[in-house]
């Protein structure tokens, strides 16, 4: 520690006492003022800067003067972190605790050994500059905390902006998919009824058949496009679904039925596999419908002279409807992008079914389900179904 930094201040009125303690303290370097009357010393210290007092308790002033100097000093604002050593000849342990009362730092009984003196006097330097330092410190950091907290403050801002304005792209984009859903549906209905016309009058037909049965492909796709665009749009704004008891095995046989048709045209067999009996959950029953019918369709799409297996199992205490089928499965590239609508690369089923999985994806999120998706060992792919409700 440079001792030369560091000035004292000593309140003495017996100069015998005073001159040893000076003399001591001006062998270290230290810079000393001695001052021998308290009320002196008080206006003293509010204009000149000191590190350390030694205030001597027993001033002539009256009885237990010094301990108004010492609390005079601890009630002016920029002098009051001053450590004051308070001397005294009194070996009566009450004025020692009451110095300490007052806000005494330290003391030193009269008469005292110099290098007890020096050790006192070096502590209380060496504290105040820690206290002094450490200030400065939480200064810095107060500012940098109050800049930080600026800096997040107005970060808040711009997301609480961004957020608005995204919700602001996410309602104008639901209302766009809205109208357009609506607007395909308003003439998809005329020109679905005209194709099952034509079909029906000219399947017959060799110069005609085929271009009618490539119409109304084409027409079918485009009205379950539509609906399945309308449904997401649905779900994503948050509509309220009215829950019922729904029996799974009950539903699955249901759906089997829907896509009895379709199955049977290429010679697909659906079976079902009803692991447990008596499931009951709480959904939206026509979403859940929807969900299980789309996978099914797009199982027999890509099932060819097969079996397709819908099984209702119960794992880990969570009803689980599971499609297996023999087709041709999932690339690695589909599997990765599965849930993303409109994604590139190949995929197991057609380009809508993009769309109709991630509108599955909704529904089970709807119910706080999961759609769990992956190939088989040998051949085809299995879509499950995972109710945690």
């Amino acid at each position: 520690m440079d001792t030369k930094k560091f000035k004292i201040l000593i309140v003495e009125d017996n100069v015998h006492d005073a001159d040893p303690i000076i003399e001591i303290l001006e062998r270290e370097s230290y810079e000393i003022d001695h001052i021998q009357n308290g009320t002196y010393a008080l206006e003293f210290v509010k204009t000149n800067y000191f590190d350390l007092i030694l205030l001597d308790i027993g001033l002539p002033e009256g009885n237990k003067y010094g301990f108004e100097v010492l609390v005079g000093i601890k009630t002016i604002p920029n002098i009051a972190d001053i450590p004051v050593i308070f001397l005294t000849g009194l070996k009566d342990a009450e004025n020692i605790k009451e110095g300490f009362e007052y806000g005494g730092a330290d003391y030193i009984t009269k008469p005292f050994l110099s290098e007890e003196l020096l050790a006192r006097v070096k502590t209380q330097l060496e504290l105040k500059s820690q206290r002094e330092e450490l200030k400065v410190k939480n200064a810095k950091l107060k500012v940098k905390v109050n800049e930080r907290t600026k800096q997040l403050e107005e970060t808040l801002q711009e997301l609480k902006l961004a957020n608005k304005e995204l919700k602001g792209l996410d309602i104008a984009k639901n209302n766009f998919l809205k109208i357009i859903s609506h607007e395909l549906r308003t003439p998809l209905t005329g020109i679905v009824g005209a194709s099952e016309f034509l079909n029906t009058t000219l399947a017959d037909d060799n110069e005609f058949g085929e271009l009618v049965e490539m119409l109304k492909t084409s027409v079918d796709r485009l009205e379950r496009f539509s609906k399945t665009a309308l449904l997401i749009t649905q779900l994503q704004t948050n509509q309220i679904y009215l829950k019922e008891s729904v029996e799974l095995d009950k539903l699955i046989k249901e759906c089997i039925t829907d896509n009895t048709e379709s199955s049977q045209k290429k010679n697909i067999t659906i079976i079902e596999e009803i692991i447990e009996n008596n499931v009951i959950i709480e959904v939206e029953r026509s979403l859940i419908k929807w969900a299980l019918n789309s996978i099914i369709d797009n199982a027999i799409k890509y099932s060819d002279n097969n079996i397709i297996k819908i099984r209702l199992i119960v794992k880990n205490n969570y009803p689980t409807i599971e499609c297996y089928d023999n087709g041709i499965g999932f690339s690695d590239k589909a599997i990765q992008n599965l849930f993303k609508p409109f994604s590139m690369g190949e995929s197991h089923y057609d380009n809508n079914f993009g769309l109709s999985l991630k509108a599955v994806k909704h529904i089970m999120d709807v119910h706080n389900g999961e759609v769990i998706i992956y190939n088989n060992i040998r051949k085809g792919a299995c879509v499950s179904l995972v109710f945690n409700n």
